[in-house]
This record gives C-alpha cells, sequence and structure tokens, in this order.
C-alpha cells in the first residue's frame, strides 16, 4: 500500500463516533467540490456548507486547508490503488499468454483512471505547488508502474527486444502517457485524443504487444 510519510503529523482522524462521522463528512464534501470543480480552488466555508460542519470543526481537524487536501488526496488515492490491484489481479489470472496479458493490463491501467480522473485531476495541477502532494501522487504512480512492468516481466522468455527490462519500461510510459492525456490529465484539462475510448485501449494494446513479441527491426 502507499505510504503516508509526511501526513502523520497533520492529519487528526477520529476513530469512532460522531466526530468520525464529522470528519467522513469533511472528506467527502471537499471531494465532491475537486470533482465539481475541476480545481483544489474551493474554500473551507464550501466545505463548511457543503458537508453539514462548523468551520471550527474543520479547523480542529485540519490545520489549512492545504492539511485537508493531503487527507483527500491520501484516501483518493488509496481507493485507485486498491481498484488497480483488483483489475490487474484479474488480468493476470484470466490470461494464456504475453499479448493477452497486455490487453488486460491496458485495460486495467485505463478503466482504473478513467474511474477517478476527474477527482485526480486537481491534484495533478496541484502538485506543481505543493511537494506533499506531488510525492503523494509519485508513489502511488510507482505503485501501478511496479506491478504492471513485474507483470509483463513474468512472460519475459516472449519478449523479443534485446533488453526486457528497457521494452516494458518503454512499453508502460507509451501506455501511461496516451492514456493520461486522453484523460486530460496533466497541466491541461483538455484531452488530446480526439477518438473513441475504446479504439485507443485496443490500438495501444496491439501496438504494444507487437512491440514486445517482435524482434527489433535492423
Amino acid at each position: 500500500m502507499m505510504s503516508d510519510v509526511g501526513l502523520a503529523k497533520t492529519l487528526r482522524a477520529p476513530v469512532q463516533g460522531r466526530s468520525k462521522a464529522s470528519y467522513e463528512r469533511m472528506l467527502a464534501a471537499a471531494e465532491d467540490l475537486l470533482r465539481s470543480e475541476g480545481s483544489c480552488d474551493f474554500t473551507l466555508n464550501a466545505v463548511s456548507r457543503k458537508g453539514k460542519v462548523s468551520i471550527g470543526s474543520i479547523y480542529n481537524r485540519f490545520e489549512s486547508k492545504e492539511n485537508l487536501l493531503h487527507a483527500v488526496q491520501l484516501r483518493v488515492l488509496q481507493r485507485v490503488d486498491a481498484d488497480m490491484h483488483r483489475r490487474l489481479a484479474m488480468a493476470k489470472a484470466q490470461t494464456r499468454d504475453l499479448p493477452h496479458l497486455i490487453v488486460g493490463l491496458v485495460e486495467a491501467l485505463a478503466e482504473t483512471l478513467r474511474e477517478h480522473h476527474e477527482v485526480m485531476r486537481p491534484f495533478m495541477m496541484r502538485a506543481t505547488e505543493d511537494p506533499l502532494i506531488a510525492q503523494t501522487g509519485k508513489d502511488s504512480y510507482v505503485l501501478a508502474a511496479t506491478a504492471i512492468k513485474d507483470a509483463m516481466l513474468e512472460y519475459e522468455d516472449q519478449i523479443q527486444q534485446p533488453s526486457p527490462k528497457r521494452a516494458v519500461d518503454t512499453a508502460f510510459t507509451v501506455t501511461y502517457s496516451a492514456i493520461t492525456r486522453y484523460l486530460g490529465l496533466g497541466l491541461s484539462i483538455v484531452g488530446s485524443w480526439e477518438g473513441e475510448w475504446d479504439v485507443l485501449k485496443e490500438d495501444l494494446a496491439q501496438m504494444i504487444a507487437a512491440f514486445l513479441v517482435h524482434p527489433p527491426i535492423r
């Protein structure tokens, strides 16, 4: 699971009773605002109104709006990581060979990011000015990247490129970049791909599989 290094000093999460329910409403309200606003620019007053909690209660749990954002990001990415793990496990269990594994891995990565992209996007934009948000996002990225590349390397004997590790690094980078650009996960909220989502997934899987299982052109 993703580390929460750096958050322990800023989060004061209750463990039971009405305080826990109030805390959960704060996080849920902030997450809803991230989705609806498309940015981190909402106010704590907006969180107070939406979550039906007082400003005093919010400051009792969080030293600042930044601390609240850190808590929401951690909760979101823990959910993303769990969804990714579930889909990757399913892809690995259903595969017969490397090409079919690639289809499953592309599907797992693409659909997990698509499902959560609306709430992930504001954090990716905020990361340029908040080192803790940047590091937490990087930790989640590394988890996914490592799991997917390790899964491909389990079929190393079917990879025809001279350096299997380099090949799977490139395969993941290309796949991740294409999917995130389509979803607008970056500094721009507008995706650059104008085709159909299913076409993108299918073509990516075909290209990556062909790249891995065919020897390089000399």
